[in-house]
């Protein structure tokens, strides 16, 4: 499988770093992203509580939808939104497109949150679907010109969303959380092996979090071993 890293990625597509607004998706991830560390652990003591994991993927999905005039675009897994709501500005730019994002966790109290936040306007180019992907993506009797697999991460729920998505994307296809053989991940997110077993040419690992962004924890890029994966039609 092909790797690049995610600087030289968004160059391919034609969006530099340089010509992005990286407040826009500080801003984004400030309300649906950042993260605390557990006190008392090294880091927090060392560098501090606070951090934005992985904002590097917004960068993605927006350039992708940007660059290339989107329509549509499906996720699996809003979790708090941050996905969403970079995709939601790439069509706001555009002025036109959708959003259709499936989480059995998403509730009326969240959209709204998302609304006050955000603003009606940008938020209505998001159809929030209060469903587990199992159950909802056997019905969809339409393709998106972007799908993007983040949910459940076990092997049986990455296997089951990309059965039912593999035929129903137009253009991309974007698989969270990939992990090579020598990382140290958590038990439950097992995308890699279901990754691995796709057999297409264009498959690459974007490696990303934290190479753009500031990463406190001082990686060099040669140490993250993870990212995520992209299919091209």
């Amino acid at each position: 499988m092909k790797e690049i890293h995610i600087k030289d990625k968004l160059a391919e597509i034609g969006m530099p770093v340089e010509e992005l607004s990286l407040g826009d998706f500080d801003q984004i991830g400030h309300h649906t992203a950042y993260k605390a560390r557990g006190r008392g652990t090294e880091l927090y003591n060392k560098v501090g509580c606070y951090f934005r994991p992985n904002y590097e993927r917004g960068l993605l999905i927006y350039s992708l939808i940007k660059k290339n005039k989107l329509k549509s675009y499906l996720e699996v897994g809003y979790g708090r939104g941050y996905s969403a709501m970079c995709a939601a500005l790439a069509f706001s730019e555009l002025g036109e497109g959708k959003v259709v994002t499936v989480d059995p966790a998403l509730s009326q109290t969240e959209i709204e949150r998302a609304r006050n936040i955000f603003g009606k306007e940008f938020v209505d180019y998001i159809t929030f679907v209060h469903a587990r992907s199992q159950d909802y993506l056997p019905t969809l009797d339409e393709t998106f010109d972007m799908v993007y697999i983040d949910g459940d991460h076990t092997v049986d729920a990455v296997r089951n969303d990309w059965e039912h998505t593999k035929d129903k994307y137009n253009k991309f296809l974007l698989f969270d959380d990939y992990h090579k053989p020598d990382y140290q991940k958590q038990a439950e997110i097992q995308c890699s092996e279901v990754i691995d077993e796709i057999e297409d040419e264009s498959k690459e690992l974007i490696i990303m979090d934290r190479r753009i962004f500031l990463d406190d924890r001082r990686k060099t890029d040669e140490e993250i071993n993870y990212g995520q994966v992209l299919l091209t039609k």
